[in-house]
């Protein structure tokens, strides 16, 4: 069974309360804990301090509102947390905003750390945070009522698939390598060790103001979580979610507010199935994932010097393609050889570098040490199995089976810029 999957992973979303409202909530948060302990509610102190809120009153006996609480279930992810705070914006802080955040695969009774949400998903997921809202507070109201934050698209790749014979470390290697365009930066935290700022250990992670671009090992990640949940006193990841996140590699663009105010204002249902539909999640995947990580191969110095040459261009195209290879391998990133370019030699780099991508090279090169000549785009492998799949289906009559929207795959695939 495949393990490489397109489509999303998380969305958040928000609803704002008035004053008396948000001190409803509050009250029937508190009661839905106490009777059926099935929640925690936390107040939030500062980032990443929090103590179990314990409701306050004065001495007429109205409530204290707390600035902030965070909501979550006990004993395993329900797919749904909440954030209930302050319009900062307000300065008489009459007025609040619920946030929440679902994971459409995990609300919809599917507990699967690994493979992609579908539409398919969300429907249900929809059905079911309609349910937990209703059994909590009618403040909450339905999922049709609030406004969308944010969106993470996501594509899962399976290294052992897509790539046999190389390992994840290796392609988060060159991934690490890759471009960062001109409006991104990559997120770095201070290490008191080393005294310096690192990135993360096994990701690639650029933010910007309105989308950030996370490529990261899902085993990587799922470990550093299955640690804090024993930190926490909670049950770890399982063994059995571990070992299938092995060989499993993340590409994840998370549109934020900006951009996904850009694409939708209210997640009324037509706008939700549009905006999650297969068609679209190719796109946002695709689109992304050519400016960071390319939509070539990856080859040897020598081996992409030798298909240049192949070409018979005139020397001087021949020359300037060569150089590029050469400044990318040893700049030791893309990113590094462009920040080295400037004005007229930056356009021509550019230019360049479109060119390597139309031979199907990637500009980053695999080390010679590695004993691997070529290995394959995998995102570009990830279509083409998908495609195969479809016509193999097709081919025997088995078209009813297909799920619901491969034909818009198909189209997409054709024609993505991958």
């Amino acid at each position: 069974m495949p393990r490489s999957s397109l489509g999303f992973h998380t969305m958040s979303l928000s609803l704002s309360l008035d004053y008396i409202e948000a001190l409803r909530l509050i009250k029937d948060f508190v009661k839905y804990r106490d009777e059926l302990k099935l929640i925690e509610i936390y107040q939030v102190i500062e980032k990443d301090t929090y103590k179990r809120y314990t409701p306050h009153f004065t001495s007429d006996g109205k409530l204290l509102s707390p600035l902030k609480l965070y909501i979550k279930y006990l004993n395993g992810d329900k797919g749904i947390k909440w954030l209930l705070h302050c319009d900062y914006r307000n300065g008489a802080y009459k007025s609040y905003i619920i946030n929440v955040t679902i994971n459409p695969k995990i609300l919809s009774c599917t507990i699967d750390y690994i493979t992609a949400a579908t539409l398919y998903d969300m429907n249900i997921a929809i059905i079911n945070f309609n349910y937990q809202t209703k059994q909590i507070s009618p403040i909450l109201k339905t999922f049709d009522c609030y406004e969308l934050k944010r969106i993470d698209y996501c594509v899962n790749l399976d290294v052992g698939e897509l790539a046999p014979g190389c390992r994840p470390e290796q392609i988060m290697n060159l991934i690490r390598r890759g471009n960062i365009p001109s409006s991104y930066e990559e997120w770095t935290k201070y290490d008191s060790t080393s005294h310096r700022t690192k990135s993360k250990p096994g990701s690639f992670y650029l933010i910007n103001n309105s989308v950030n671009i996370n490529c990261y090992s899902k085993y990587m990640q799922l470990q550093e979580h299955s640690c804090e949940n024993r930190n926490n006193g909670y049950p770890p990841v399982p063994q059995s979610t571990l070992d299938a996140a092995q060989n499993i590699i993340r590409f994840e663009i998370q549109c934020k507010y900006h951009k996904t105010y850009a694409l939708s204002h209210k997640t009324e249902k037509v706008e939700i199935n549009e905006l999650l539909s297969p068609f679209n999640c190719v796109k946002v995947v695709s689109n992304y994932y050519k400016r960071i990580i390319s939509s070539g191969d990856w080859y040897t110095l020598q081996e992409a010097i030798h298909i240049v040459e192949e070409q018979h261009f005139n020397s001087q195209k021949e020359k300037r393609l060569v150089n590029a290879l050469q400044i990318v391998n040893q700049c030791r990133s893309l990113a590094k050889a462009k920040a080295s370019c400037q004005g007229y030699e930056l356009a021509v780099f550019k230019r360049t570098l479109n060119e390597l991508s139309s031979l199907n090279i990637n500009p980053v090169t695999i080390p010679k040490e590695w004993g691997i000549k070529h290995i394959p785009n995998l995102l570009h492998t990830y279509f083409n199995q998908h495609l195969k799949e479809y016509y193999d289906l097709d081919t025997f009559g088995c078209d009813a089976s297909v799920p619901q929207g491969y034909h818009e795959y198909v189209t997409i695939f054709n024609h993505s810029p991958i």
